[in-house]
């Protein structure tokens, strides 16, 4: 008697797609993204599904690099662990991460659906969208605080 969206591929953990935070210079990587079904634009962390057999941290490199250009040494890809977007519809969980030191090129993707302006955003900027509503995205927001998190000795212990 209701409706649940499901992956064309279900896994048992129901990880269907990932999110990364992209920290440079203490400054967090966002794009503003037009977002067809809430019919906006979102700042939020460069995202998007997983491949057939690809883990979450492969998901979240090759995002990152096919997103912004940018990529990272495997042990500067620390995951966040995990976020359930809309449990009572979709059957799907999206792994976090943040990716630290990051090289390359910085450049915006011409082949995403929706994907616009790449910005730096330091902390006090980040803190007013947050509070103002200028982030809605929940992977977004959930990846930022367990990041704090993390460095205030709070969140997932690395392996």
């Amino acid at each position: 008697e209701y409706l649940v969206l499901e992956s064309l591929s279900p896994r048992p953990d129901h990880v269907t797609g990932v999110c990364v935070l992209p920290v440079l210079d203490g400054r967090f990587l966002l794009i503003n993204s037009y977002r067809h079904a809430v019919a906006a634009h979102l700042w939020e962390t460069p995202r998007g599904f997983m491949d057939d057999g690809e883990t979450a941290a492969q998901a979240a490199r090759r995002e990152l690099l096919e997103e912004t250009g940018l990529t990272c040494a495997e042990d500067d890809l620390i995951p966040l662990g995990f976020y359930a977007p809309e449990p009572s519809t979709m059957a799907a969980r999206g792994g976090m991460f943040v990716a630290r030191n990051c090289i390359g090129t910085l450049r915006g993707a011409d082949d995403e659906i929706g994907a616009g302006e790449l910005r730096l955003f330091g902390e006090d900027e980040m803190a007013r969208m947050i509070a103002d509503g200028g982030i809605e995205d929940a992977g977004t927001l959930i990846s930022y605080y367990r990041y704090r998190a993390l460095l205030a000795g709070q969140g997932p212990q690395r392996a």
